[in-house]
């Protein structure tokens, strides 16, 4: 399970260092292979999935009929930005340059995790919407579904 946010920095080649705690599942699960991508809403972070993860997204994403406005938006930035990634003996991953642009990641940066996925933040964009996220209250006359039937 992928949780928990830490605080990170990018060395000067764009790799970023796995916290720990994180290193021995990715190992296990997906031989420290993962995929990143950009978020397709207006976030400007990148979604960093497992591997075997991505697989299950990816089969989701490619059944998605073709002809839909949307779901073609959708597929050329989730598909078209995904890029392979692997840790190298160190716990590394190299986050390509292209997607350090898209999520404007220079150096200092917040690794999130989402169950299934990390987000990748720049720091200072994080530190402003989740900010933002604080002062909004929820709007329950919008809540969906699978929302209103959560238990916490």
């Amino acid at each position: 399970m992928l949780r928990g946010a830490s605080a990170l920095n990018l060395d000067p080649k764009g790799r970023l260092a796995i916290p720990g705690r994180y290193r021995e599942e990715l190992a296990e699960r997906c031989n420290g292979r993962l995929v990143v991508t950009v978020n397709h809403n207006q976030e400007h972070c990148l979604w960093m999935y497992p591997l075997d993860e991505w697989q299950r997204v990816e089969q989701k994403l490619v059944g998605l009929p073709s002809f839909d406005r949307n779901h073609q938006k959708l597929k050329r930035f989730l598909l078209g930005y995904a890029s392979d990634a692997e840790m190298d003996k160190s716990g590394r991953v190299l986050v390509p340059a292209p997607l350090r642009a898209f999520a404007m990641i220079s150096k200092q940066v917040y690794l999130v995790g989402q169950g299934n996925k990390f987000e990748l933040w720049n720091e200072e964009l994080w530190n402003t919407r989740r900010e933002q996220w604080l002062q909004e209250e929820l709007n329950m006359d919008k809540m969906s579904v699978e929302m209103e039937q959560l238990a916490l």
